[in-house]
């Protein structure tokens, strides 16, 4: 399904240098449960956004160049482009291990690639502000959240690898409230 987003507005930047683009309720809405994927239960997103720049890019490009700078060159890139995009209906289930102080933490997500070529070109206007090229993350939505509400953020395609669990085949997500639903009372 694509997604017209042609006339997309500005998000600015973030205070942790992230900038996102939100995708509107009306146009695809956020999933209203949770789900059951191999055991975990995953929250649902309570809203749905593209991550266009990451915090570590965010951060580089705001330490390298005056904050004017940055805004006025990424506004004008992310403005010259056409924000629309195709549901691809791949989905992939993300596995991100942490570690620190003699601890691991496992953080799992469910994403759904999509199809935004303004991507590679945003990304492109981006890498001449820093003098090189920059990788291009993979267009996006998370879907839903195991250990982490905010996701887990995936900056190029080889991290997507590095992350990657496995694809989620159609009609695998098992609904939690159709999962209650078919279990028998305890009356």
């Amino acid at each position: 399904m694509r997604i017209a987003m042609a006339q997309a507005r500005w998000p600015g930047w973030s205070a942790a240098h992230t900038l996102v683009l939100p995708v509107p309720v009306e146009a695809w809405a956020p999933p209203a449960v949770g789900v059951t994927l191999e055991g975990m239960e995953f929250e649902p997103k309570p809203e749905l956004h593209v991550t266009l720049v990451g915090g570590a890019l965010g951060r580089e490009l705001h330490a390298a160049l005056h904050e004017r700078a940055v805004e006025r060159a990424s506004r004008a890139a992310f403005e010259s482009e056409d924000w629309s995009f195709v549901q691809r209906g791949r989905r992939l289930l993300l596995r991100k291990q942490v570690g620190g102080a003699g601890r691991t933490t496992v953080f799992h997500s469910i994403i759904e690639c999509l199809e935004m070529p303004a991507m590679a070109r945003f990304h492109a206007a981006l890498g001449v502000l820093l003098g090189r090229e920059l990788p291009v993350p993979p267009p996006h939505v998370t879907l839903f959240t195991a250990g982490k509400a905010e996701g887990i953020g995936v900056a190029s395609a080889r991290q997507l690898r590095g992350y990657l669990v496995r694809e989620v085949v159609c009609g695998e997500l098992a609904d939690r409230a159709e999962v209650a639903g078919s279990l028998p009372s305890r009356g």
